[in-house]
C-alpha cells in the first residue's frame, strides 16, 4: 500500500510542483517591469548564467525602433549582513522608476535617495527600519515586497544602481593599491612622456561601467519578437523576450529543484 502511494502520488504532485515553479517564474518576470531582456552575446541571461554588458549600452537601445524605455540592472548572489547574522540573498541594483524597481510593496515606501536605501523580500526576514550591511556600506530597509525571489530561491534586495555596481565591480582596497602597483610598474602604461596617462588608467580602473542586464519595456504598436530580433542583429547583444526568459527561469528552477531533492 505504502508502495502503490508512493507511485500514485507522485505523477499527481509533479504537476503541482511545476505549476508553483512557472508562477515564481511569472510574478518574477510580471514585476520586473520588462518586455525584453538584453545581456551578453551568446548568454542565456542574468537570471541563469553571468553576463556583462556597459552600462551605456541603454543610451543606443533608446534610439532603436519599438524601444520605448530601457534600463540597467545588477544581479548578484552574496551574504547579507543583519547584526550578527548573515542572510544569503540576491542584491538588486535598478534605477529608480525605471523597469528593475520592485512594482508591489507591502510594508513602507520605495527607494527615494541615491544611496542606502533598501527594499527586500519578506523571505529575507527583515522589517522596515533595519540595518543591513552589503559589502562596505550598511543601508536602511524602507520597503518590504513579496515574491521577488531568485530562480535559486534566495530573497531579493533591491538597491540603487550605482551602490549594487559598487558593490559587485569595485575591488577590495587592498587589490586597489596594488593593481595601482602594477600599472605603475608596467612602462606601457607609466611613459615618462605623457602626463596624465597613469592617472587616466587608474581612474579607469576603479570606477564600475558595467551592468548583467537592460530591460527593455517595448513601445505599443510594436512586437516585442520583432524588436529583439532587430537588437540582436545591430547591436550585437542577446536579447530575449517574456516567453523566452519564462522557459529559462522554469528549466532553472527544475534544475535547481532536482539537485535539493
Amino acid at each position: 500500500c505504502v508502495g502503490l502511494g508512493l507511485l500514485i502520488g507522485v505523477p499527481l504532485s509533479l504537476p503541482g510542483v511545476y505549476r508553483g515553479m512557472g508562477g515564481d517564474a511569472q510574478a518574477l518576470l510580471d514585476n520586473s517591469g520588462a518586455d525584453l531582456w538584453v545581456v551578453q552575446k551568446d548568454t542565456l541571461g542574468p537570471y541563469a548564467e553571468p553576463s556583462t554588458v556597459h552600462d551605456d549600452i541603454y543610451r543606443s537601445l533608446l534610439a532603436m525602433p519599438g524601444v520605448a524605455q530601457a534600463a540597467n540592472v545588477t544581479y548578484l548572489t552574496m551574504q547579507v549582513r543583519q547584526g550578527e547574522t548573515d542572510v544569503r540573498a540576491m542584491v538588486v541594483g535598478f534605477v529608480p522608476g525605471e523597469p528593475g524597481e520592485p512594482r508591489y510593496l507591502i510594508a513602507g515606501r520605495r527607494v527615494t535617495r541615491s544611496h542606502y536605501e533598501a527594499v527586500a523580500d519578506v523571505t529575507a526576514g527583515f522589517a522596515v527600519g533595519d540595518r543591513v550591511r552589503i559589502r562596505r556600506h550598511a543601508y536602511t530597509v524602507v520597503g518590504l515586497t513579496r515574491r521577488m525571489v531568485s530562480s535559486g530561491g534566495d530573497p531579493m534586495v533591491f538597491i540603487p544602481l550605482k551602490d549594487a555596481q559598487e558593490a559587485q565591480f569595485l575591488k577590495d582596497n587592498d587589490a586597489i593599491v596594488n593593481e595601482r602597483q602594477r600599472t605603475a610598474d608596467n612602462p606601457a602604461l607609466n611613459r615618462p612622456g605623457v602626463p596624465g596617462l597613469l592617472a587616466a588608467i587608474e581612474a579607469s580602473q576603479t570606477s564600475g561601467r558595467t551592468v548583467n542586464a537592460v530591460l527593455v519595456r517595448v513601445a505599443a504598436g510594436h512586437s516585442p519578437d520583432r524588436v529583439a530580433a532587430e537588437l540582436r542583429r545591430w547591436k550585437h547583444v542577446q536579447a530575449f523576450t517574456r516567453a523566452q526568459m519564462e522557459d529559462i527561469l522554469i528549466a532553472k528552477l527544475i534544475a535547481t529543484a532536482a539537485r535539493q531533492i
